[in-house]
């Protein structure tokens, strides 16, 4: 059993349960491993349980963000499964007569055949599509199910989203709790990605707990750690149970607007003052940026009028990147030293694989507390939007029902290897991650 609690991490954990909010997270942490684990870079879900599912870097899947540009033209799409290049842990362990349910990972829409049950998550446009067999479809709506939760401008409309998020945990759980139960299983993985909505609108109430939601934020997680309990206790005896998280949060200090520094610098143009996406780039432009933080070069012959090409590639990469890690946040409250980059990295460090034509040129990673954003129109390096809680990288949450594991080092990847092993299979040896605990 796998349980994904999106945006969850360790550290978080640590503070609920030492305030006594997550019993049933405390008792497993004293029984097993609880440990930090790494996210994927870019650090956002999709890419993140993308990793998971497939235990392999982008290089091979072919999912680099919640966006992309579509091959030959300027034109953006959003990546769905049919766009994730090769088998997904349960297509090899369905292969090897294994059944799986798999409930709400982000980036599984449109639901497609496997050796069980899936209901796709988050970005799933109809839950029609996002079953399969449609035979299970009348059995969600039976419970009120639903894909996510409504948290467009929650922070306007705390009461709102707070009822929604409760009504929408609470389906989940019956959801979750009965198809346990009453089906047969040899993998099951569900997400809750609750979490990481109520994370990036009301951080801030959790670190302020004289703020006026923070006693709802520290009820949530009550009640999600009575919906563990209730799973972990219809697991038999002796089972495998894994809660892992695809990143971790923290506070926003300041957004920061890549694009900005690259106007200022000449580097970006748009051919109208008020750009509504990369189909407005002037035919001058030489590198832009797509959220959170990935950078393109503007290439002749990979994007319509790019005029970039030779030794001048190489030339701009790097001025962006010493361009970028010399970036100040010059405002009084400004953490440490005030930089939002500490590293910029090359394609060729994050990714190998068919897939690496599509990949970005540079990505930017950050400190915590300063989020990338892609936005084209802004005006000013340093922002701030409702959302006050951003991903963090290295603290993802990681749990095993085994003590004493080897977590030196540990990557989402290693996840997908290590649940085929437990499951008796051998990876499949193009998989990037590392095995941590035998079958």
């Amino acid at each position: 059993m796998v349980l994904g609690l999106d945006g969850v991490g360790l550290p978080l954990v640590r503070d609920l349960i030492a305030r006594g909010v997550l019993p049933t997270l405390a008792r497993l942490a004293r029984e097993g491993t609880m440990a930090p684990m790494r996210s994927s870079i870019p650090t956002i879900s999709s890419v993140s349980w993308t990793n998971f599912v497939t235990g392999r870097n982008p290089g091979k899947h072919g999912v680099y963000g919640f966006t992309d540009v579509k091959p030959g033209t300027l034109a953006l799409f959003f990546p769905n499964f049919g766009n994730v290049r090769g088998d997904t842990l349960w297509d090899v362990a369905g292969r090897a007569g294994k059944r799986s349910i798999v409930l709400n990972v982000p980036g599984t829409y449109p639901a497609r055949a496997l050796e069980g049950l899936l209901v796709s998550g988050f970005v799933a446009v109809n839950l029609e599509r996002a079953v399969y067999p449609a035979s299970l479809l009348p059995r969600l709506q039976a419970e009120g199910y639903k894909i996510d939760v409504d948290y467009v401008n929650a922070d306007r409309r705390p009461e709102a989203f707070f009822a929604d998020l409760t009504a929408t945990l609470e389906a989940r759980r019956r959801v979750y709790r009965r198809l346990v139960r009453e089906e047969s299983w040899d993998l099951f993985i569900g997400v809750i990605t609750e979490c990481d909505r109520l994370h990036h609108y009301f951080w801030s109430q959790w670190v302020d707990p004289g703020a006026p939601h923070h006693q709802r934020f520290v009820d949530f997680y009550r009640r999600l750690d009575d919906v563990l309990g209730e799973l972990v206790a219809a697991l038999p005896a002796g089972v495998p149970l894994f809660v892992v998280a695809d990143h971790g949060h923290t506070l926003i200090h300041r957004e920061f607007y890549p694009n900005v520094w690259l106007r200022e610098t000449g580097l970006l143009r748009f051919s109208t003052p008020t750009p509504k996406g990369i189909a407005d780039l002037d035919p001058s432009t030489k590198v832009f940026v797509l959220d959170p933080g990935r950078i393109y070069v503007y290439r002749r012959g990979r994007f319509p009028l790019g005029t970039v090409d030779g030794v001048e590639v190489e030339e701009l990469l790097e001025r962006v990147r010493e361009g970028l890690l010399a970036l100040r946040d010059e405002s009084p409250d400004a953490p440490a030293d005030g930089r939002p980059v500490p590293r910029v990295f090359t394609r060729d460090e994050l990714y190998h694989g068919p897939c690496l034509e599509a990949a970005p040129d540079l990505v930017v990673h950050f400190n915590d507390g300063y989020d990338p954003k892609g936005a084209l129109a802004r005006t000013e390096l340093f922002g701030r939007s409702a959302l006050t809680g951003m991903h963090t990288y290295a603290d993802s949450l990681f749990y095993v029902n085994r003590p004493g594991v080897d977590t030196d080092g540990l990557d989402i990847l290693d996840l997908a290897p290590t649940i085929l092993r437990l499951l008796g299979l051998e990876p499949p040896a193009d998989m990037d991650g590392r095995v941590r605990l035998p079958g």
